[in-house]
């Protein structure tokens, strides 16, 4: 709770004066969980989704339309795209459909789809 607490505290900062304010990614209607050492953000202005450490360090500025979490040193993620209802879940459960889907390392660094 401590860590949750310190990083929403700094993604919330003004960072070096572009007004660029940050949040944790909610998901399952709570705070994004921390996997693979990352947790995603959302720029607040923007929607975009970004990475950072735990301890608030942003590791990719958000630029995404979607991103998964990071496994195994990778993530999926998505310039464009849309997010979908899932069939029969009366509007409860969402997806993002994308054509354009790719993955990325922890430096943000395009690498071959798996």
């Amino acid at each position: 709770m401590k860590n949750k607490i310190f990083l929403l505290a700094i993604l919330l900062c003004t960072a070096c004066g572009l007004n660029k304010q940050y949040a944790i990614y909610q998901y399952d209607n709570g705070d994004d969980y921390v996997k693979d050492g990352t947790i995603r953000i959302v720029d607040m202005q923007s929607k975009k989704i970004g990475y950072a450490t735990p301890d608030g360090k942003v590791l990719i500025e958000p630029q995404f339309s979607y991103g998964y979490p990071f496994e195994n040193g990778i993530a999926k993620v998505t310039y464009k795209g849309e997010q979908k209802v899932v069939d029969n879940s009366q509007g409860e459960y969402h997806y993002w459909d994308s054509d354009d889907w790719f993955y990325i390392d922890k430096q943000g660094n395009k690498i071959n789809q798996k």
